[in-house]
């Protein structure tokens, strides 16, 4: 219960009182609101702070003053940094066609109360909600980023802004595969992400259905390293086209990207060349481990893990299913570095925005 007394001749003082209940940063904040209130002239405020107790004593005269400012105390209390927005990602590059795709926004530390990060996009291609909300007790939340039917390509840019500080992330969206060519280009992968030279790794292209008639996919590397054919044809029928990747000796640790196209539509994979020397496959383990995410209503059937070597420009999946919150990665490389992030899947097979980046240089 509170209580207020008024002596007249003396002067007049209000005394706040706390029951047997604590007073927490809330009860904080809506105290020192009504004194502003009744006070306007009031000229010094005192917290004073007793284990799991404390009292709050206006007094009209004096001067001083306790500012309270959003997710911060300052003056007798200390002061805390409010946390800034520190990425805004939906964990792919590209997007063909109309679909919704998950994304989040992360905050550099955990939020005492609830924190609105406003959301933006440059182009109609792809929507985004006006903001979303980082609840208290947490440093991430995800939101939907919806993609439209486009002619052409187009690359568009989502903002995140809180307390002036902006992120961004460029996604590019492709048309549609037109009816004669339905499968779309879903991958480009060697089967490893090291070789050693002189060699030939098999290599393989995937649609995401069975070609209706012969698709042509062009290939390139970024690197005389590393030599893959000018173009690899997926037959009518088959959703798979394999071709041969050759690459040279090096004298140091080179990673090459190979890019493939078709209908608009690109994919790459990151393979690191080595020398000889550098190759020891049982030399160095990353273990990595996470926190199960809170029960939302959906049951988590399990987790997949990505890996990407850095500069490179997509992940390499590393885990389909994954049912504890724990993985060794024995495949790493001395002298590079990786970055690790972590979705989760449901019963139904819906993948959630990735975790947190997580980067490891190997010695």
């Amino acid at each position: 219960m509170y209580q207020s007394q008024v002596r007249p001749g003396i002067g007049r003082k209000l005394a706040v009182q706390q029951s047997t209940q604590q007073l927490d940063r809330n009860s904080l904040t809506f105290t020192i609101s009504i004194l502003s209130s009744l006070f306007s002239r009031t000229t010094r405020v005192r917290w004073c702070a007793f284990g799991l107790t404390g009292c709050l004593v206006a007094i009209l005269s004096g001067c001083g003053g306790l500012t309270y400012t959003p997710g911060s105390l300052s003056g007798a209390s200390g002061s805390t940094t409010p946390a800034t927005l520190s990425q805004v990602s939906c964990g792919t590059q590209s997007l063909t066609g109309p679909q919704s795709k998950g994304c989040s926004v992360y905050l550099s530390a955990t939020v005492t109360s609830p924190t609105v990060v406003s959301l933006k996009s440059n182009n109609p291609a792809l929507t985004v909600p006006p903001s979303v909300t980082v609840l208290a007790g947490a440093k991430t939340t995800g939101f939907n980023a919806v993609s439209s039917a486009v002619s052409k390509s187009v690359t568009v840019t989502i903002t995140g802004s809180l307390e002036g500080v902006t992120k961004t992330d460029a996604i590019t969206v492709y048309p549609s595969p037109t009816a004669a060519s339905a499968a779309a280009l879903s991958k480009v992968s060697c089967g490893t992400q090291t070789l050693i030279g002189p060699t030939t790794k098999a290599c393989s292209v995937y649609l995401s259905s069975a070609a209706t008639n012969p698709i042509t996919v062009a290939l390139k590397t970024d690197s005389a390293s590393l030599q893959v054919p000018a173009t690899v044809t997926v037959a009518t029928g088959a959703s798979t086209a394999g071709f041969g990747a050759t690459a040279s000796a090096v004298t140091s640790t080179e990673t090459v990207t190979i890019t493939a196209m078709a209908d608009g539509v690109s994919q790459t994979d990151a393979i690191q060349l080595t020398t000889s020397g550098t190759q020891t496959p049982t030399q160095h383990k990353v273990a990595l481990t996470w926190n199960a995410p809170g029960d939302n209503g959906t049951p988590i059937a399990g987790y997949r893990v990505y890996r990407m070597i850095a500069g490179a420009s997509s992940y390499a999946t590393l885990t389909s299913l994954d049912t504890q919150p724990n993985y060794t990665d024995s495949t790493v490389q001395s002298g590079t570095t990786y970055d690790y992030v972590v979705t989760t899947l449901d019963s139904g097979g819906a993948e959630s925005a990735p975790s947190n980046k997580t980067e490891v240089t190997i010695p």
